[in-house]
């Protein structure tokens, strides 16, 4: 059983050569077709090899995104969740393999320290320790397995190390912590799963646009901010502050829910710090900077979904709050402070996520529906509902317990700007 099965033309077979040496040299082992002869069982031999692969490398160039023998090998490879694409030469690829991070090796000669193949090294070591049998099988998120070949760029005052996201990939394990550069948004990554929404009847503080409860399923791990976006994220990418600022911020459009118990932003000068969580944006501000974002790192940045939010703030909990059934103001910012908080105050949930309850509510994709009776179970944004409102998680600084809950659900028309609102991002991993 080798760790890595490399698929490519005989035509590439200097290609071919050149990965599997070193490969080899970093002790992973590699099967590659060099020495099959017609009495090997050709066939029958190649599909035990593929399919006992921990990790299978598809050598793109023009022959091959054109053999129908290689587009089989990396459909199957696709299927498992175990293709690793690499373009050794210029080409159009498969159309079906369009939409994968492929990492591109052109005019390589196999220098160890290149970075695109440090990059294919990291993809090929999360994938292999993942193996059926393999003692290091990473566990929801027991933390990041460690992986030699990724590049650690800074810490977390938990201890936690924030690593390079050029060398995070759709195997990285979850509990990861990277940033794509330098004053970017800090990321963690989340396990596959599932969470039931909203509230129970039995919850005092909960009401009908909570209900009814809804299991919904994460199907795949995704990226998400370990703290909302800070003001000098939001300045490194915008290059400006929110367009129209007031020097005394409006009070918020917003209609308060859950029984009156929220309290709207006070008005109050706003202090521009960069540690602190960006405020008085709107939703639109907030998805032009999500989308600045990804055209500067060609990442996928976005808001994250409501269901994708309360999936997150939850961590795997079915209570009231991550925390527990209660909350209280050694936990978190809420309960009328003056204003937002930096980020990383109180402790995180269990997913490593920083305020989720308190401190800003958040903007997510979603239109706001007045129930649960429609909402995606796939982790999707619901993007029917009233056309300018969108709907606002967390609670904030302003705000009592009620609202804090993981379930709490409030609105705001789109091109609000309040300094209770910020947001955070998801980032998908291909």
């Amino acid at each position: 059983m080798a760790d890595v099965f490399i698929s490519y033309k005989k035509e590439d077979r200097n290609h071919a050569e050149l990965v599997a040496q070193a490969l080899s040299h970093e002790n992973f082992t590699v099967w590659w077709d060099d020495h099959l002869t017609p009495e090997n069982e050709w066939d029958s031999k190649i599909e035990r090899e593929l399919a006992d692969a921990g990790a299978v490398v598809v050598l793109w160039t023009p022959r091959s995104a054109q053999s129908d023998w290689v587009r089989r090998e990396a459909h199957y490879a696709q299927e498992r969740n175990k293709l690793v694409p690499v373009m050794v030469e210029d080409c159009t690829l498969p159309l079906a393999f369009t939409l994968r991070q492929t990492i591109g090796l052109v005019g390589w000669r196999g220098e160890s320290e290149n970075r695109s193949w440090r990059k294919l090294l990291t993809w090929v070591a999360d994938i292999t320790a993942t193996k059926l049998g393999n003692s290091n099988l990473p566990q929801a998120l027991a933390g990041a397995q460690p992986n030699r070949f990724r590049r650690i760029v800074g810490q977390l005052p938990s201890g936690d190390e924030i690593v390079d996201g050029a060398f995070v990939n759709s195997a990285t394990p979850a509990g990861t912590v990277f940033r794509d550069a330098e004053g970017l948004p800090i990321m963690r990554i989340l396990p596959a799963g599932f969470c039931v929404v909203g509230s129970p009847e039995s919850d005092p503080d909960s009401n009908a646009t909570e209900r009814p409860q809804r299991r919904v399923e994460i199907f795949s791990p995704i990226a998400m901010g370990v703290f909302p976006i800070l003001v000098g994220e939001f300045t490194e990418i915008m290059k400006r502050l929110p367009a129209d600022v007031p020097s005394k911020p409006a009070r918020p459009s917003f209609l308060q829910q859950l029984k009156g118990r929220g309290q709207r932003a006070q008005e109050k000068p706003v202090k521009w710090v960069p540690e602190a969580p960006m405020t008085m944006v709107s939703f639109d501000e907030a998805a032009e900077f999500a989308e600045r974002l990804s055209g500067l790192t060609e990442q996928t940045y976005r808001l994250p979904s409501e269901t994708e939010w309360e999936y997150a703030c939850r961590a795997g909990s079915g209570t009231r709050y991550s925390c527990g059934q209660t909350i209280d103001e050694t936990q978190a910012w809420f309960a009328n402070k003056q204003g937002a908080c930096q980020p990383g105050r109180y402790r995180p949930n269990a997913y490593g996520l920083y305020d989720m309850h308190g401190n800003v509510r958040e903007w997510t994709q979603d239109l706001w529906h007045e129930s649960h009776n429609t909402v995606p179970l796939d982790g999707s944004p619901l993007l029917d509902g009233h056309s300018s409102m969108r709907v606002v998680r967390g609670g904030g600084w302003c705000d009592q317990a009620p609202i804090l809950r993981s379930a709490a659900r409030m609105r705001a028309t789109q091109f609000s700007q309040s300094d209770a609102i910020g947001f955070r991002l998801a980032r998908l991993l291909m």
